[in-house]
């Protein structure tokens, strides 16, 4: 349990449970000669990361569960900080029902959609106003850092696991149940919120090890959410826009740089593109984004990485279906080993379109 003895003491010979012998270590201004004493660590400061990325991952259980803590008699000592603020019971019964909210919209793909990319905005804001109530009481320099530490987690939590919720809409294979990935997620934002009232350094130590876990996935999957919100866009501008390829006049000029020197796509009128994501086109589990270049039945998908761009050529792949799901075109690709695929915007050209563009690759598709 957390206790007030580190804050309200300005030395502790014994640091509490909570801190752990964490802390700084000075010398005794007492009078005794030698040794040295241990300034503790406010609590508040270490459970902020923790719970900073329990915000990000599932928000309102979260706050459902510091706030009931106490009222449930789980917590008989003062929260730290402000965040006693949500011991009330009207805060508990708003956060319940968007809880509830949120279970129910994760359920179907569009509405889970949504439902994440307007939250893509709450996330670093609720991360930033938890940080208010944890560091209360702390010198100014500390809460603003603190606030925009902590904005900065949610956010990417939240956009990772919004991620990881796409590439499963999109039948990427991540997850075998949406009930499963969802009874892990609370169980992680359990873990967290719990050790960070109890043990801090524990709270702390599982969130470095779901960091180094998700480490590698991160840019995927936080391309995955933004291709998908970009999709979502797209889909609803439709009826303003004419459905058609991107001429060259339209490209990006890193995107045309990239296609100079290669004799296929040299710019001229038959040259044309569309925006495109792809998922295992190189054989990893990566969610690229970037363009789909063709001329003369030769496809290319165009991605720009930091410093360098990257073809790769897609006449190398069969094609097992192209499908229109409304929000997006797919076009399922053969490839040994995996199954790849591209992604397009429903404002970009018509699927007869595209079927023209891989005549001599559609024998696999029915």
């Amino acid at each position: 349990m957390i206790s007030t003895a580190c804050r309200s003491s300005g030395i502790a010979t014994e640091p509490c449970r909570p801190c752990l012998g964490i802390g700084i270590l000075t010398k005794r201004t007492d009078g005794v000669k030698g040794g040295h004493t241990l300034l503790p660590i406010a609590p508040e400061i270490l459970i902020l990361t923790p719970l900073a990325v329990a915000a990000g991952f599932d928000l309102y259980l979260t706050l459902l569960l510091i706030g009931a803590a106490p009222t449930l008699g789980l917590w008989p000592l003062p929260l730290p900080g402000a965040l006693g603020d949500l011991d009330s019971p009207s805060v508990l019964i708003t956060v319940g029902i968007f809880y509830l909210l949120e279970f129910a919209a994760e359920r179907y793909p569009p509405a889970a959609l949504a439902w994440n990319a307007f939250h893509a905005i709450i996330r670093p804001v609720s991360g930033a106003l938890l940080a208010l109530l944890v560091l209360d009481g702390q010198p100014l320099i500390v809460i603003l850092t603190g606030a925009v530490v902590s904005a900065a987690l949610a956010s990417v939590a939240h956009g990772m696991r919004s991620g990881a919720s796409v590439l499963r809409w999109l039948g990427a294979g991540i997850a075998p149940s949406i009930l499963l990935v969802s009874l892990a997620e609370d169980i992680l934002v359990v873990g967290l919120v719990a050790l960070s009232l109890d043990i801090p350094t524990a709270a702390l130590g599982l969130t470095a090890v779901v960091a180094l876990v998700l480490l590698a996935e991160t840019p995927s999957l936080l391309r995955a959410f933004a291709f998908a919100v970009w999709l979502a866009i797209g889909h609803a501008a439709r009826p303003l826009r004419q459905r058609r390829w991107t001429g060259v006049d339209e490209m990006p000029p890193w995107l045309v740089g990239a296609l100079e020197g290669d004799e296929r796509f040299t710019p001229g009128r038959a040259l044309r593109a569309t925006r495109a994501a792809g998922w295992r086109l190189s054989g990893r589990r990566r969610f690229q984004v970037g363009w789909l270049v063709v001329r003369d039945g030769a496809p290319l998908f165009v991605s720009r990485r930091p410093g360098s761009t990257m073809c790769i050529d897609l006449g190398a792949f069969g094609v097992r279906a192209l499908l229109d799901e409304g929000l997006y075109r797919r076009i399922d690709l053969i490839a040994s080993g995996h199954t790849p695929f591209l992604l397009l915007a429903s404002d970009g050209p018509t699927t007869e379109g595209l079927r023209a563009e891989f005549p001599h690759r559609q024998a696999a598709e029915s």
